[in-house]
């Protein structure tokens, strides 16, 4: 495992149009066994919330982040006969949020009603996941290691204040605005997702470039959507899903112990149904839809730094 045998600081940042600036700091432990890294770094967020009556769209509400700022940090540990284990964990903070609401009461029409809500913030946003796997191929500075783990992703937002378009009393013939400040909807999203993952690196000369693919199942996730002002809440018990992971840098290595990087990473959960609890907040009382609901994820970076070997 030559690639992992070296002690690595490492800053850098993020720039993209959907997300995300980083500086990455890396320390190695003396005998080069574990290896310790951090990051800061701006991503980009999005979640697709969905109300179904039959096969119909009644309802899909949009919420998105931009720039939020995150922190990172991984732990690699490599052990014995080529095997190793990393774990990653990254919160978020923070940065640009916007909801939208959509509403269908007329099948067959385009949106009846709409509200949209700038000031939406992100209370929190959690992901990290942890690996063991092995390297099956080692050989002419190209490494190939395949893996197994399981990962978790939460995310909540919360929207505030916002204006609609409704159509009560004519085709959206309804407009105003909700108080500034009052809080309308909040929403979470839960994935748990087992997966298989495989990696690649391959140097030659000052150049290297590295690569990851993680392909699972979100077992047992779940919404929780609040309808504040209506006392309300759901929550959604989503299918099972695919998720995807990728991960691509390329480096230069300035000097021997300096490399300028450029990197990229991707995670999706699929758009999924979902079966749904609908609780009355005041009176208790509960009422169960099947099919009812449904979700999606994705989170996207694109990152440039240093790495520095000691």
């Amino acid at each position: 495992m030559t690639g992992r045998r070296f002690a690595l600081f490492t800053a850098g940042f993020i720039v993209s149009v959907t997300p995300a600036a980083a500086a990455d700091m890396v320390l190695q432990s003396v005998d080069g066994a574990v290896t310790f890294s951090g990051s800061y770094g701006i991503t980009s967020l999005r979640a697709n919330e969905f109300v179904y009556e039959g096969k119909a769209k009644v309802s899909q509400l949009i919420w998105k982040s931009d720039w939020v700022q995150t922190v990172t940090g991984d732990v690699a540990i490599d052990l014995e006969k080529d095997f190793y284990v990393r774990i990653k964990a990254t919160a978020g903070f923070a940065g640009d949020g916007f909801m939208t609401d959509y509403d269908w009461f007329y099948i067959g029409r385009p949106w009846s009603h709409r509200s949209q809500h700038p000031d939406t913030r992100l209370n929190h946003y959690f992901t990290g996941d942890i690996e063991l796997g092995r390297t099956v191929l080692e050989r002419g500075g190209t490494e190939i290691g395949l893996g197994a783990g399981v990962s978790y992703t939460d995310v909540k937002w919360a929207a505030y204040g916002g204006s609609y378009i409704y159509s009560d009393t004519g085709w959206r013939a309804d407009r105003g605005d909700f108080p500034d400040g009052e809080k309308g909807i909040s929403y979470r999203q839960q994935w748990p997702a087992p997966f298989l993952a495989a990696n690649f690196t391959h140097s030659q000369g000052r150049w290297s470039l590295t690569g990851g693919l993680k392909a699972g199942l979100a077992f047992d996730a779940k919404g929780t959507d609040d309808h504040w002002m209506r006392d309300l809440r759901f929550i959604d018990h989503y299918f099972t899903t695919p998720t995807v992971g990728l991960d691509a840098s390329i480096g230069y290595a300035l000097r021997d112990n300096i490399q300028l990087y450029a990197s990229g990473s991707f995670d999706h959960m699929a758009r999924v149904k979902a079966d749904t609890r609908m609780i009355d907040t005041v009176t208790g009382d509960k009422s169960w839809f099947r099919n009812g609901a449904g979700g999606d994820f994705t989170s996207a970076t694109i990152s440039f730094g240093l790495k520095g070997r000691f």
